[in-house]
């Protein structure tokens, strides 16, 4: 199994990237999200998906490299081709589209139209989608993108951004983070239960 490359890029195409390791040229399929930020030449370290499929008719097999900059987005990746009718194509498309954070939040808070914006993701499978990962992902810290996450202000933090990649305007967001906690009393809920929480005072 092979859980990341760490080579210098030689091309960076429109779906896919090759990293020379040691000689050895790897194609690495990526979403435009992760093909946007990798430099157009120096070192990279790559996070992989291995997938094998195997055509039923003929017998012949299809390797192929799955690759993101940060292992949240390929834990998400990893968890939306689980979803039955979601292939790593589809699986590609969702997080080309959108970031690993609007993603997670979009299901975390049952906002289909997020996924419904994808090409090739009709409503059944938008609410599939939904309603076999919002359980699975409700434990599951927020993705960052690579950013390290601070103390004490963390869920706070992370909620805000979640919102805001929503589209809530930042000022309306602060605002109805701080009626959600403005009782000090009470324990600081999860990031997923602050979003809904604070959704539903705007």
């Amino acid at each position: 199994m092979i859980d990341s490359l760490n080579g210098e890029v030689l091309e960076v195409s429109t779906d896919h990237a090759t990293l020379d390791c040691h000689g050895v040229g790897y194609l690495v399929h990526a979403p435009t999200t992760t093909l946007a930020h990798l430099p157009r030449e120096g070192k990279v370290r790559v996070f992989v998906h291995y997938s094998v499929s195997i055509d039923v008719r003929s017998g012949s097999s299809d390797h192929r490299l799955y690759g993101f900059l940060h292992k949240d987005d390929r834990q998400l990746f990893r968890r939306l081709i689980e979803v039955q009718g979601v292939s790593a194509t589809i699986g590609m498309l969702i997080m080309g589209a959108r970031t690993a954070q609007e993603i997670h939040t979009a299901i975390l808070v049952g906002d289909e139209s997020v996924l419904r914006g994808v090409k090739g993701i009709g409503p059944k499978l938008a609410q599939r989608i939904v309603a076999d990962l919002q359980g699975k992902l409700a434990g599951v810290a927020m993705p960052t993108g690579g950013v390290q996450r601070g103390g004490g202000n963390t869920v706070k933090g992370e909620a805000l951004s979640a919102l805001i990649s929503l589209g809530v305007d930042r000022g309306k967001a602060e605002r109805a983070l701080a009626m959600v906690l403005q009782d000090g009393s009470k324990e600081m809920p999860a990031v997923e239960e602050l979003i809904k929480l604070t959704l539903k005072n705007l």
